[in-house]
């Protein structure tokens, strides 16, 4: 946590028993327009005009504290190292805390339904967060144009960021509130082993009659007939990986996202009959349990019982963690993973043995819904929120720092050093952005780029999935029923059958 410098006050948080029993004499000891408030924050305001200068409205909340609660991803790391920039401009306090996205997930949750602004900003994940609590949070719209507030040259404006990335974090259920600006991101893309792919294609062509090669026509029957490949040479020789694993570790949202891109890729197959940017309060009856559902749970249970032998234990982080160690050759992963995979220090897949590519494509003879193969390709993308129960004037103070932590310049900074994944065009259109997209480079998330922003979130790619109120229980039971369908309990008609009965249960609650 930064702490001011040249002698600024850090005020201590006071209960608010304590502020009663003094009878608001703190409200003195602060000088005029000071006023302490819950959470530890601190607002003190000077009143600005529209005819007043940048500087003025920038430093309009001089001497205010704000504490925002994030999940403990890149940008809020590199902010948190550059928060003496953000004070020296504002004269803002900004206490970052971070922790996993599940307890992030419940502490904002108490405070948001709670009435409570402990948290003037959030980390806004767009299903696990943004679905469920979308009405606690401030309509940001009402601070863009504000000529009393700074604004962003480059806009806030769907045009001023990626494909669907402000449909995905900003807006829930419509379009007539904005409730986060995308902050950072992670894509799903192919991670493979060039390497290993160019040494082994002799022998898989023997087996298979094509190349053992990944482009963004490949589709998932390959992957599954490239895990069989590997696993059949590896029990051969323990020096060769196995060729894939799942996201089926006990983090229930990745999880879903791993069997969705793959529904999805096969005729646009959705959960519910509803818009997959905005989604719906009611979603109806469930799609889970049709023929199409059925055919490709049989076709994922296939891939698992072809994948590296930890596959159920596998979440996001030590499937990469299993990638980076040389144990499987192939994973679909989020961009963001690529700055530790190329990381030659802790990683045997750096050094250039590793090349990226869209998410795999549906497979024609899989698809029984009449519609398109597409490269499913799905996402999070965390904004950064407001929450409505905190004042007006701490309000408009957290917007000027969620405004900041936006900007260009930010997402470059955070890209360049922790390897962040910007959600602003403009940061592509950088010139040492634009190098950093081929070897070498100093940005190893960059390479992911042409998979990710060029492709993979574009129509008829992107799926968001299911933005309902009870997100969260619907991850859960999809993880819970995954995992007993993979580990053999139940059949994978069973599976998708339980599925639906739970689904149509929980939206009918």
């Amino acid at each position: 946590m930064f702490r001011p410098i040249n002698g600024a006050v850090r005020r201590r948080r006071v209960s608010r028993r304590e502020f009663l029993q003094r009878g608001g004499a703190l409200v003195a000891g602060l000088g005029a327009g000071g006023l302490i408030v819950g959470g530890g924050s601190t607002i003190v305001s000077t009143r600005v005009q529209a005819q007043s200068s940048d500087d003025a409205k920038w430093k309009q909340f001089s001497g205010s504290k704000l504490v925002f609660m994030s999940e403990n991803t890149p940008p809020s790391f590199a902010i948190r190292d550059n928060l003496k920039a953000f004070y020296d401009l504002t004269g803002i306090e900004v206490e970052i805390l971070t922790d996993d996205l599940p307890v992030v997930q419940q502490k904002v949750g108490i405070d948001l339904r709670g009435g409570s602004a402990d948290f003037q900003l959030n980390y806004v994940q767009d299903k696990p967060i943004g679905a469920p609590f979308a009405e606690f949070y401030a309509d940001m719209s009402k601070f863009i144009g504000d000529d009393s507030l700074p604004q962003d040259k480059d806009g806030y404006g769907a045009e001023a960021w990626f494909d669907n990335f402000l449909d995905a974090c900003g807006y829930y259920y419509t379009r007539d509130r904005l409730v986060a600006l995308p902050y950072d991101a992670a894509v799903a893309c192919t991670f493979y082993r060039q390497d290993l792919f160019e040494k082994m294609t002799k022998d898989f062509e023997a087996d298979y009659g094509y190349r053992l090669e990944f482009t963004k026509e490949t589709t998932w029957k390959q992957v599954n007939d490239i895990a069989k490949f590997f696993k059949m040479m590896h029990e051969k020789d323990n020096s060769i990986p196995y060729g894939y694993a799942q996201h089926q570790g006990s983090f229930a949202w990745t999880t879903q996202l791993d069997i969705q891109r793959m529904l999805f890729a096969h005729g646009r197959w959705t959960d519910f009959n509803v818009d997959d940017k905005l989604g719906s309060r009611t979603p109806g009856k469930t799609n889970w349990g049709d023929a199409q559902s059925v055919l490709i749970m049989e076709k994922f249970k296939e891939q698992a019982d072809n994948s590296h032998p930890d596959n159920l234990a596998n979440g996001t982080l030590q499937l990469n963690t299993v990638y980076q160690a040389g144990q499987i050759a192939m994973q679909v992963q989020y961009h963001e993973f690529a700055a530790s995979v190329e990381d030659p220090k802790t990683s045997a897949a750096a050094d250039g043995k590793t090349a990226y590519a869209p998410c795999p494509r549906g497979e024609p003879s899989w698809i029984v819904n009449g519609g398109e193969a597409v490269n499913g390709t799905n996402c999070g993308i965390g904004g950064i929120g407001i929450n409505a129960n905190a004042s007006e004037d701490l309000q408009k103070a957290a917007w000027i720092f969620a405004s900041w932590a936006v900007s260009t310049n930010n997402q470059f900074s955070v890209l360049k050093g922790l390897g962040g994944t910007p959600t602003r065009k403009t940061v592509l259109e950088i010139p040492e952005v634009g190098a950093a997209r081929e070897r070498p480079t100093a940005m190893p998330n960059a390479l992911t780029f042409d998979a990710v922003y060029d492709y993979g979130i574009l129509d008829p790619n992107f799926v968001l999935g299911p933005k309902i109120p009870k997100a969260n229980e619907y991850h859960q039971i999809l993880a819970s029923e995954l995992q007993r369908c993979l580990s053999g309990q139940t059949s994978p008609e069973e599976a998708c059958q339980a599925i639906r009965t739970q689904l149509d249960e929980l939206n009918e609650a």
